[in-house]
Protein backbone atom coordinates (compact mmCIF):
# COMPACT_ATOMS: atom_id res chain seq x y z
CA UNK A 1 0.00 0.00 0.00
CA UNK A 2 1.05 3.44 -0.65
CA UNK A 3 1.17 6.14 2.51
CA UNK A 4 2.50 9.52 1.91
CA UNK A 5 3.84 11.29 4.80
CA UNK A 6 4.32 14.69 5.87
CA UNK A 7 6.47 15.93 8.35
CA UNK A 8 6.04 19.69 9.46
CA UNK A 9 9.30 21.64 11.08
CA UNK A 10 9.19 24.52 13.35
CA UNK A 11 9.77 27.41 11.42
CA UNK A 12 12.82 28.23 9.82
CA UNK A 13 15.18 31.33 9.97
CA UNK A 14 16.29 32.19 6.59
CA UNK A 15 20.19 30.91 7.38
CA UNK A 16 18.71 27.15 7.52
CA UNK A 17 17.51 26.68 4.64
CA UNK A 18 19.84 25.63 2.52
CA UNK A 19 20.44 22.97 5.27
CA UNK A 20 16.84 21.98 5.29
CA UNK A 21 17.09 22.00 1.13
CA UNK A 22 20.31 19.90 1.24
CA UNK A 23 18.90 17.15 3.79
CA UNK A 24 15.80 17.16 1.68
CA UNK A 25 17.82 16.00 -1.29
CA UNK A 26 19.84 13.36 0.28
CA UNK A 27 16.71 11.85 1.97
CA UNK A 28 15.06 11.66 -1.40
CA UNK A 29 12.17 14.03 -0.18
CA UNK A 30 10.26 16.83 -1.19
CA UNK A 31 10.61 19.93 0.21
CA UNK A 32 7.77 22.18 0.81
CA UNK A 33 7.21 26.14 2.50
CA UNK A 34 3.78 25.85 3.09
CA UNK A 35 2.51 29.63 3.75
CA UNK A 36 -1.25 29.57 4.87
CA UNK A 37 -3.11 32.68 3.85
CA UNK A 38 -4.46 32.79 7.45
CA UNK A 39 -4.51 30.90 10.84
CA UNK A 40 -2.17 30.84 14.02
CA UNK A 41 0.59 29.14 12.37
CA UNK A 42 1.10 30.57 8.69
CA UNK A 43 4.54 29.61 8.09
CA UNK A 44 4.67 25.54 7.80
CA UNK A 45 8.11 24.45 6.21
CA UNK A 46 7.45 20.79 5.70
CA UNK A 47 9.06 17.59 3.65
CA UNK A 48 6.50 14.87 1.61
CA UNK A 49 7.75 11.39 1.21
CA UNK A 50 5.65 7.96 -0.29
CA UNK A 51 6.18 4.87 1.28
CA UNK A 52 5.11 1.61 -0.03
CA UNK A 53 5.02 -1.26 2.75
CA UNK A 54 2.21 -3.85 3.84
CA UNK A 55 0.66 -1.69 6.49
CA UNK A 56 0.80 1.84 8.69
CA UNK A 57 2.77 0.87 11.21
CA UNK A 58 5.74 -0.58 9.19
CA UNK A 59 5.29 2.57 7.29
CA UNK A 60 4.72 4.81 10.44
CA UNK A 61 8.59 3.36 11.49
CA UNK A 62 10.17 4.30 8.19
CA UNK A 63 8.76 8.01 8.80
CA UNK A 64 10.20 7.91 12.27
CA UNK A 65 13.79 7.23 10.68
CA UNK A 66 13.87 9.89 8.07
CA UNK A 67 12.13 12.59 10.94
CA UNK A 68 15.26 11.18 13.20
CA UNK A 69 17.57 12.45 10.71
CA UNK A 70 15.97 15.74 10.39
CA UNK A 71 16.05 15.90 13.91
CA UNK A 72 19.88 14.63 14.23
CA UNK A 73 20.63 17.45 11.88
CA UNK A 74 18.99 20.22 14.38
CA UNK A 75 15.42 20.41 13.60
CA UNK A 76 12.56 20.25 15.06
CA UNK A 77 9.59 18.19 13.49
CA UNK A 78 6.05 19.62 14.84
CA UNK A 79 3.86 17.65 13.09
CA UNK A 80 3.71 14.08 11.38
CA UNK A 81 0.56 13.43 8.54
CA UNK A 82 -0.15 10.14 6.56
CA UNK A 83 -2.40 9.94 4.18
CA UNK A 84 -3.64 7.03 1.56
CA UNK A 85 -6.02 7.09 -1.43
CA UNK A 86 -9.61 8.10 -0.32
CA UNK A 87 -10.43 4.91 -2.01
CA UNK A 88 -9.39 3.36 1.37
CA UNK A 89 -12.92 4.07 2.85
CA UNK A 90 -12.61 1.53 5.72
CA UNK A 91 -9.63 3.25 7.14
CA UNK A 92 -12.17 6.55 7.57
CA UNK A 93 -14.46 4.41 9.79
CA UNK A 94 -11.53 2.61 11.60
CA UNK A 95 -9.44 5.40 13.08
CA UNK A 96 -5.54 4.15 13.87
CA UNK A 97 -5.56 6.28 17.17
CA UNK A 98 -7.70 7.66 19.37
CA UNK A 99 -6.27 10.97 18.78
CA UNK A 100 -6.19 11.52 15.27
CA UNK A 101 -9.46 11.21 13.28
CA UNK A 102 -9.46 10.32 9.94
CA UNK A 103 -10.61 13.12 7.23
CA UNK A 104 -10.64 13.45 3.48
CA UNK A 105 -8.48 16.21 1.82
CA UNK A 106 -8.24 17.65 -1.59
CA UNK A 107 -5.56 19.78 -2.90
CA UNK A 108 -6.10 22.04 -6.16
CA UNK A 109 -2.99 23.76 -8.03
CA UNK A 110 -4.03 26.94 -9.27
CA UNK A 111 -2.74 30.05 -11.18
CA UNK A 112 -4.32 33.19 -10.26
CA UNK A 113 -3.54 37.45 -10.19
CA UNK A 114 -6.24 37.81 -7.40
CA UNK A 115 -6.22 35.91 -4.85
CA UNK A 116 -8.61 37.56 -2.61
CA UNK A 117 -11.13 36.41 -5.32
CA UNK A 118 -10.08 33.36 -5.42
CA UNK A 119 -10.48 33.14 -1.42
CA UNK A 120 -14.05 34.66 -1.61
CA UNK A 121 -15.16 32.00 -4.55
CA UNK A 122 -13.83 29.04 -2.52
CA UNK A 123 -14.53 29.92 0.82
CA UNK A 124 -18.56 29.05 0.89
CA UNK A 125 -17.45 25.73 0.14
CA UNK A 126 -14.80 25.52 2.54
CA UNK A 127 -11.93 26.00 0.24
CA UNK A 128 -8.77 27.19 1.90
CA UNK A 129 -5.57 28.84 0.34
CA UNK A 130 -2.07 28.35 0.75
CA UNK A 131 1.14 28.41 -1.17
CA UNK A 132 4.67 27.16 -1.44
CA UNK A 133 6.92 29.95 -0.83
CA UNK A 134 9.73 27.55 -2.77
CA UNK A 135 7.83 27.93 -6.05
CA UNK A 136 8.91 31.13 -7.56
CA UNK A 137 6.45 32.14 -9.73
CA UNK A 138 3.88 33.99 -7.01
CA UNK A 139 0.38 33.16 -8.89
CA UNK A 140 0.30 29.51 -7.88
CA UNK A 141 -2.29 28.91 -5.33
CA UNK A 142 -3.21 25.86 -3.45
CA UNK A 143 -6.76 25.40 -2.71
CA UNK A 144 -7.53 22.89 0.19
CA UNK A 145 -10.68 20.94 0.83
CA UNK A 146 -10.94 18.86 4.50
CA UNK A 147 -13.84 17.20 5.18
CA UNK A 148 -14.60 14.83 8.29
CA UNK A 149 -18.46 14.01 8.08
CA UNK A 150 -18.37 11.45 4.79
CA UNK A 151 -17.39 10.74 1.60
CA UNK A 152 -20.53 11.80 -0.13
CA UNK A 153 -20.01 15.17 1.83
CA UNK A 154 -16.32 15.66 0.73
CA UNK A 155 -16.68 15.02 -3.01
CA UNK A 156 -19.69 17.26 -3.22
CA UNK A 157 -17.58 20.24 -1.99
CA UNK A 158 -15.51 19.80 -4.15
CA UNK A 159 -17.19 19.31 -6.88
CA UNK A 160 -18.76 22.89 -6.12
CA UNK A 161 -15.60 24.27 -5.74
CA UNK A 162 -14.65 22.70 -9.67
CA UNK A 163 -17.55 24.52 -10.96
CA UNK A 164 -17.12 27.65 -9.42
CA UNK A 165 -13.28 27.28 -10.73
CA UNK A 166 -14.75 26.32 -13.97
CA UNK A 167 -17.80 29.16 -13.88
CA UNK A 168 -15.14 31.85 -13.24
CA UNK A 169 -12.78 31.07 -15.83
CA UNK A 170 -9.80 29.81 -13.52
CA UNK A 171 -8.38 26.42 -14.55
CA UNK A 172 -7.00 23.72 -12.31
CA UNK A 173 -3.64 22.64 -13.05
CA UNK A 174 -3.75 19.79 -10.98
CA UNK A 175 -5.37 18.45 -8.07
CA UNK A 176 -5.07 15.40 -5.83
CA UNK A 177 -7.58 13.25 -3.52
CA UNK A 178 -6.45 12.24 0.03
CA UNK A 179 -7.62 10.35 2.78
CA UNK A 180 -5.66 11.13 6.16
CA UNK A 181 -5.52 8.66 8.61
CA UNK A 182 -3.17 10.34 11.14
CA UNK A 183 -2.44 13.37 12.04
CA UNK A 184 -0.17 14.51 15.63
CA UNK A 185 -0.91 18.09 15.04
CA UNK A 186 -4.27 18.80 13.67
CA UNK A 187 -5.01 21.78 15.82
CA UNK A 188 -1.96 24.09 13.65
CA UNK A 189 -4.44 24.37 11.12
CA UNK A 190 -6.18 26.25 13.42
CA UNK A 191 -7.69 29.51 12.37
CA UNK A 192 -6.88 28.39 8.46
CA UNK A 193 -9.11 25.08 8.84
CA UNK A 194 -11.81 25.70 11.67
Amino acid sequence: MEFEFHLTLNDLPVDQKEAFLAICHAERVKPLMIVLDQGTYIHQPMITGVIEHIDFQEAHEEMEKIAATFRGNGFSIVRKKVEISPKEESYFHQPLSKHSKPYFEWHGKVQVDDVERLRQLCNAHGGHISRNSLNVNGRVRFITVREYESAEKFYGRVGKIHDVLRENGIELQKEQYELCIYDSREELDSGWIS
